[in-house]
């Protein structure tokens, strides 16, 4: 059975983050205020678990907040500086993978694992002379596997180390390649003069029994029972500044497909032999660009098919960026020639989503939704519908504008650019909810109806300013990443790999945390509108705000007001609360 770990859950709640112009919200429902909390310090990063409990990192410490009270459960002040990358969730359990550094150049790490739901440490590793890169959750064999570069006096490198999930004790440690062998990446929130660099920048390691297969440096096997590299097959990435630049991995069969350095690899998963490699998408974009630049950024399988995207939005850390060349190369299995080229992207591209029931790909751009039939042995294109809004934006702005007539993000982008280029919208996302596809922009949002290939309804939203176009375009960008990594290739899936009966005996007593997980699930399961609501950042009321999209509906019909010029906030999209980091040290929490 196939199997990915997760993506971070905060990928997946800030589903679509943008700024909103002059929509009407007249018959919105304003959310109430649940509690308010004070912080020991500002707030540099937070997300919520499986069991929604909030946690928060400040510079001095790591806490949990109780989200029906706003209590602070637990703050540990050893757990400084901490980040999404090194505060790591096991699925399934209350287990949580941090770790601690002090020293000069904080050199001295110290790893450990923490019971979020009342911050006690389970175990702790001993402290060693090494840089942390990453945090590797394989509950299906009761293991975490940390990756870290040593500054021993011998032998150093990057090592994978793997731990018994239950007493932290080592399993096996291996060396995967020199020291500073994989080029890395800024952390999320890293700070501007002592930057954090790690692994964030990668796609999520592919399993299959037990096999683990590392997209880091192109493809590598690895035995999960003894830590031994089987075999790796080195390729370059499409851009080593930016991250998720190699595409994430994809087994079909005996066959695992990766892509990097503007070519797609098939290679044999038992012998690591390779099959073929692709030819390159080798175009000039203009005088000074360079040939063969184009980035692999998404491979999927469907209709026997090699379904290559290349281009799209990236980030280094800090700012997201579109880069070209845009479009999708089908490829025949057999030999990786190609079979259909798609070169007519504007303005931007999506990412893949596959209709295994239709075998269809599904994607956008600046002004279509596009659908490739995956049956014929050429790829067809089955429809292409316009991008047309069903709500224009208030008269006033329209005005304010110029925009008459106009539909559809092309002819609006065309429109306003002399205006203000901040309105620029770039489609980023197509995910899928409830059997519809949804479309993502910075400003832009589509219900789409594969089945009648219909626009069912679209909503578009100026932003106030080109900060907050830029922060939507960041945030969106991130959750691309997500969607093109969580895309399935094969059959199993996420979740198919038994996490269940995986953590089964990482705690002797797992009642307490199924007690919750069945409470949330009632809490969920019994909200008339779990599931279907994304939420934006706009102006409400004449203030910035929250605003919930209801998505089988395409109407905005909750709004929060937060008072605050720049807010950050976070979603618990389940149970359809907001959490406001007022100031950064203060929490208020609303609800829908």
């Amino acid at each position: 059975m196939i199997s990915r770990i997760p993506a971070s859950r905060w990928f997946f709640r800030a589903l679509f983050v943008a700024a909103l112009g002059a929509a009407s919200l007249a018959s919105a429902t304003p959310a109430r205020q649940l509690w308010t909390a004070k912080l020991p310090g500002d707030a540099k990063w937070q997300q919520l678990t499986g069991l929604g409990t909030l946690l928060v990192g400040t510079d001095a410490s790591l806490l949990a907040i109780t989200p029906e009270d706003g209590k602070i459960a637990w703050k540990r002040d050893d757990i400084k500086k901490s980040n999404r990358n090194n505060a790591v969730e096991i699925p399934g359990t209350p287990m949580l993978l941090c770790n601690t550094v002090e020293g000069m150049g904080n050199s001295k790490l110290t790893l450990m694992a923490i019971d979020y739901q009342t911050g006690q440490t389970i175990w702790t590793i001993p402290q060693m002379t090494a840089q942390y890169l990453d945090t590797i959750a394989v509950p299906q064999k009761d293991m975490v596997i940390f990756v870290i570069n040593t500054f021993m006096e011998k032998d150093n490198g990057v090592y994978l180390m793997a731990y018994d999930l239950e007493k932290g004790q080592l399993k096996w440690s291996s060396k995967f390649t020199k020291s500073n062998g994989i080029p890395l990446h800024l952390a999320d929130n890293s700070g501007r003069f002592m930057p954090t660099m790690d692994l964030s920048g990668y796609h999520d390691p592919v399993f299959d029994g037990d096999e683990m297969y590392l997209g880091y440096l192109g493809v590598h096997c690895v035995d999960l029972t003894s830590g031994a590299v089987k075999w790796g097959v080195e390729f370059p990435s499409g851009n080593k500044g930016l991250k998720k630049t190699y595409a994430p991995l994809r087994i079909d069969g005996d066959r695992i497909y990766g892509g990097g350095g503007g070519s797609v690899y098939a290679i044999n998963r038992r012998t690591g032999a390779t099959i073929w490699k692709s030819d390159r998408i080798s175009e000039y974009a203009g005088l000074f660009k360079a040939r063969d630049n184009a980035i692999v950024a998404q491979i999927e399988i469907a209709g026997g098919k090699i379904f290559s995207r290349y281009g799209g939005n990236f980030s280094d850390g800090k700012t997201a960026t579109l880069r070209e060349p845009l479009g999708i190369v089908v490829l025949d299995p057999a030999d990786g020639k190609s079979l259909y080229h798609f070169d007519k992207a504007k303005e931007g591209i999506t990412n893949l989503m596959v209709l295994p029931e239709a075998n269809t790909v599904v994607f956008a751009d600046g002004g279509n939704v596009y659908g490739l039939d995956a049956v014929p042995a050429t790829p067809v294109e089955s429809f292409k519908v316009p991008i047309e809004f069903k709500r224009k934006m208030g008269a006033g702005s329209i005005a304010k504008i110029g925009l008459g007539a106009l539909g559809g993000v092309t002819g609006l982008a065309k429109g306003v650019m002399s205006a203000n280029k901040g309105l620029l919208d770039v489609p980023v996302a197509v995910n899928i909810q409830g059997g519809r596809v949804i479309v993502q922009g910075k400003q832009h949002l589509l219900g789409f109806d594969p089945a009648t290939k219909t626009a069912s309804w679209s909503l578009y939203y100026a932003a106030p300013s080109e900060a907050f176009a830029n922060a939507a375009m960041f945030a969106v960008t991130a959750a691309a990443a997500v969607y093109g990594n969580a895309q399935v290739a094969a059959s199993g899936g996420i979740g198919s790999s038994g996490y269940n009966d995986g953590v089964s005996t990482i705690h002797s007593n797992l009642d307490r945390y199924n007690s919750y997980t069945e409470k949330r699930a009632a809490r969920i399961g019994g909200s008339k509108s779990a599931q279907s609501y994304t939420y934006i950042l706009t102006n409400v009321e004449k203030e910035i705000g929250v605003v919930g999209v209801n998505l089988s509906t395409g109407e905005t019909d909750r709004e929060v007001v937060l008072k605050e010029k720049e807010p950050e906030y976070m979603l618990d999209e389940p149970l359809n609360r907001v959490f406001h980091f007022k100031g950064k040290n203060t929490v208020i929490a609303y609800q829908f």
